[in-house]
């Protein structure tokens, strides 16, 4: 009986340590969360800048590691407004930046704060939870474009 007893517990042992190996593999890629919103050129504050129905804005976000090698890659398409937002673990900052599309960037190079922060209403209000999000940083990276 005790012999028993003690082979089932090493068992369940075995078990639960071959439970816990996690994979290390993953890279930061794994991390990007993506978010596309279709919007109208009025919501934006934008419709006599603008000849198109509708504006996109692409949200890339990772909570994991920094968002700069995805601004790199990614080119916006036509209408459409890119956001990056990143929280690099290695030195404990936040990074935010902006990609506009060529039709886009001469309205907001102009820097309007209306506009600007018909943008950044939209991220802070329906996107990211007003407590893990900085609208002075993002309004900061909106007119460094």
């Amino acid at each position: 009986m005790r012999l028993s007893l003690i082979l089932l517990f090493v068992l369940s042992l075995s078990t639960l340590q071959a439970q816990d190996n996690s994979d290390q593999s993953t890279n930061s890629a794994d991390y990007l969360q993506v978010t596309r919103y279709r919007l109208h050129p009025e919501e934006l504050s934008i419709e006599n800048e603008i000849d198109s129905e509708k504006v996109y804005i692409k949200i890339y976000y990772n909570d994991k590691a920094s968002i700069a090698s995805d601004f790199a890659y990614f080119k916006p398409k036509k209408n459409e407004i890119l956001f990056f937002y990143g929280k690099n673990t290695e030195n404990e900052t936040t990074e935010m930046y902006f990609k506009l599309d060529d039709s886009l960037k001469p309205i907001y190079q102009k820097k309007d704060f209306d506009q600007l922060m018909q943008v950044i209403k939209v991220l802070e209000y329906n996107v990211f939870s007003e407590d893990q999000f900085s609208s002075a940083e993002a309004y900061a990276a909106l007119e460094r474009v």
